[in-house]
């Protein structure tokens, strides 16, 4: 049995923000990337927390939501894992991120969960 080690690429994909009322009122944050992916379109979808409550606090949460808002035209940086050359994987550069909106708070969101998918986000949940 022969096993292969996945690789990674960096790309570069235009990216949402997606508003869901329920994770937002529990302080989430919910990030779509989307494109071509290696010859797929793939959606990245990825939800972070703030790494400190005194961001909620103090409006850091409420401003970074109304840059996010604003994200059309911007593109992020996503580190793609492929497997045998099929994309299987990705993480959101979040460094990238604060480089688009010249904003070092987003450097503080922590990865709560993502998904790969085929669908979008509001194709998934308008089920």
């Amino acid at each position: 049995m022969c096993f292969t080690k996945p690789t990674y690429e960096e790309i570069r994909l235009p990216f949402r923000f997606i508003d869901v009322p329920a994770d937002r009122g529990s302080g989430a944050i919910n990030i779509e990337a989307y494109g071509n992916v290696f010859g797929k379109y793939k959606y990245c979808y990825a939800w972070y927390e703030l790494k400190s409550a005194k961001m909620y606090d103090n409006g850091d949460f409420e401003q970074m939501i109304e840059l996010l808002k604003t994200s059309a035209d911007k593109t992020v940086k996503v580190m793609i894992k492929l497997k045998k050359g099929v994309p299987k994987d990705f993480k959101i550069d979040i460094n990238s991120l604060a480089e688009v909106y010249c904003d070092e708070r987003f450097k503080a969101l922590s990865l709560l969960g993502w998904g790969f998918n085929d669908k979008s986000y509001n194709e998934l949940s308008s089920r």
